[in-house]
């Protein structure tokens, strides 16, 4: 069964140009005067061109920072230079809230370019009203390559394909991505602790207090266990996270996140509780983190200069602190990425990934352009589902960035030099996590475009026995309304009662009576919403 995944309840049954439009993300400083910044060379007319070599082109609206990466990447330059076709793109704010409201904008004053960025979200809203191309009918006749992958992966088909058989907007392929636990090993050493001895949660702690007592007896500030965004991050290592199936479903996963998702109507959620309340009161997790007063900045500081040891965070992160100033700041600096968690038994406590597929990022079509300009945005698009064009995208040019040894590719350029050229001038750069072009996901290209210790640390962790898969969920109209209010509500709520068992502010005795409020408050319904639009999604 499929439906239309549309936008938020205040979106829904708006007439689109009639109406300023609110529920996409509009925020202060986005105004109609900015969206007609690039009129006279993005209205809603058809803007394709040749040029007299017969180069084609169309124009597309993006995030400011998508656009700088494209500019800078030697093979996409290539790829116009192959297909003939090249992009216009008309820069877009750089926060996504902001780019989203400018597409609201832009659709009602009409200045919307050929094509343009926006949530999977948006593009089926306006799609069914009109506003973005079907581009259903186009693909099968013109893109063979993307209709091929569409044919091969019915996942992604079911997620994008309304019960009409539309397809209004093309989501980006997300690689599987994880979390890295890593640690200071020079602290690690100094202290003592051999990092092949911390296999368990008991075995982490006893690691913190080890450090604590170490590091903490002459520093004030140090807190061995340290990070950025939500601190509620280590559920999986406990067993206590969200999870849905056929048969079940636990936790909020609308809009999964990996570190976001956690059950606590879970036996293991008290046991996380009552272990972080430990790790708040023995001092060997900063406290300001848990208050929500630790920027991202103050964490990366406290990385490099010394008052903080581990953290469970985004996997190129180990590579960032080195080539960031942690051997400038310590010459005995180093990094290590430890293997994942165990339970008792000896288990792997699975980690959780992000989702398959990327709806925040999704490329749509003007509905008024020309079926020429049409034509040419797909199979553009095409190329990078076609044999050469995924080469190009994952691996660059053989001989230039590559070498073909034993059948398998290899890269000759250098990761570290490549990815410190300056901004803006041309660079190899094969970072498949970025939103650059709607391509397939050659994960061998993606780890191995990185810095040692990340490929090393990639190739030994991101396995099937280690991961937990994640799942793009279709949702009706009336689930994703009903959705939105209340995980606005649940899981605020969540946070700030979890926040107060660790702090101390409220007493672990009363942890049954804190899920039966969330429960009371919409837990509950949440989670019959999801199982049942997952069964809608995958069967039964």
């Amino acid at each position: 069964m499929k439906g239309i995944k549309k936008a938020t309840a205040v979106l829904l049954g708006i007439t689109m140009l009639g109406t300023v439009l609110t529920g996409c993300g509009n925020s202060a400083g986005t105004s109609q005067d900015a969206a007609q910044e690039s009129t006279d060379n993005t209205a809603q007319t058809d803007t394709e061109s040749t040029s007299a070599e017969g180069t084609k082109t169309y124009t597309m609206f993006m995030r400011s920072t998508y656009i700088d990466w494209i500019k800078e990447l030697k093979w996409y330059a290539e790829a116009e230079k192959r297909t003939g076709v090249t992009v216009e793109y008309v820069v877009g704010p750089e926060e996504f809230d902001d780019v989203y409201a400018e597409v609201d904008q832009r659709l009602i004053s009409k200045s919307l370019p050929d094509a343009t960025m926006c949530k999977l979200a948006q593009s089926n809203v306006y799609g069914a009203q009109g506003a973005f191309l079907d581009m259903a009918p186009l693909i099968k006749e013109y893109a063979p390559n993307l209709q091929a992958y569409l044919d091969a992966n019915p996942d992604y088909t079911n997620l994008i394909t309304n019960e009409n058989g539309s397809i209004y907007g093309l989501p980006k392929e997300t690689p599987v991505l994880a979390d890295f636990l890593f640690a200071r090993e020079d602290h690690l050493t100094k202290a003592g602790i051999d990092p092949a001895s911390i296999v368990t949660v008991e075995d982490f702690t006893e690691a913190l207090r080890t450090l604590k007592a170490y590091y903490g007896k002459d520093n004030q500030n140090y807190y061995p266990l340290s990070g950025r965004d939500s601190y509620v991050r280590f559920q999986a290592w406990f067993g206590c996270e969200n999870n849905i199936s056929a048969d079940e479903s636990n936790g909020i996963y609308l809009n999964h996140a990996k570190d976001q998702g956690f059950d606590i109507m879970s036996d293991e959620a008290y046991t996380m509780i009552e272990t972080m309340k430990t790790w708040y009161d023995e001092g060997l997790i900063n406290p300001e983190w848990v208050a929500g007063a630790f920027s991202e900045g103050d964490w990366e500081a406290a990385m490099i200069n010394g008052d903080a040891s581990f953290a469970f965070d985004y996997y190129t992160r180990p590579q960032w602190f080195l080539d960031n100033g942690g051997p400038q700041a310590d010459p005995d600096y180093s990094i290590v990425v430890l293997d994942y968690l165990k339970d008792k038994d000896g288990n792997t406590m699975k980690v959780q990934t992000d989702l398959p597929y990327n709806e925040k990022i999704a490329t749509s079509i003007n509905a008024n352009v020309s079926e020429e300009t049409a034509i040419t945005i797909l199979q553009f698009i095409d190329y990078f589902y076609s044999e050469e064009g995924q080469v190009l995208a994952n691996w660059g040019i053989e001989g230039e960035s590559f070498e073909t040894v034993d059948g398998s590719n290899k890269f000759i350029v250098d990761y570290s030099t490549e990815e410190a050229t300056p901004e803006g001038e041309p660079r190899w750069s094969f970072l498949s996590d970025r939103m650059t072009v709607v391509k397939p996901i050659d994960s061998t290209a993606f780890y191995s475009w990185n810095g040692p210790m990340v490929v090393e640390a990639a190739t030994r962790l991101f396995t099937d026995d280690n991961l937990l898969p994640a799942y793009n969920i279709i949702y009706t109209d009336e689930q994703t309304a009903e959705l939105t209010n209340l995980v606005s509500s649940v899981y605020d709520a969540e946070i700030a009662g979890i926040t107060q068992f660790i702090n101390g502010t409220r007493p672990l005795e009363q942890w049954s009576d804190f899920q039966q409020e969330m429960n009371d408050l919409g837990l509950t319904r949440i989670e019959e919403i999801q199982l049942e639009a997952f069964r809608s999604t995958y069967g039964e």
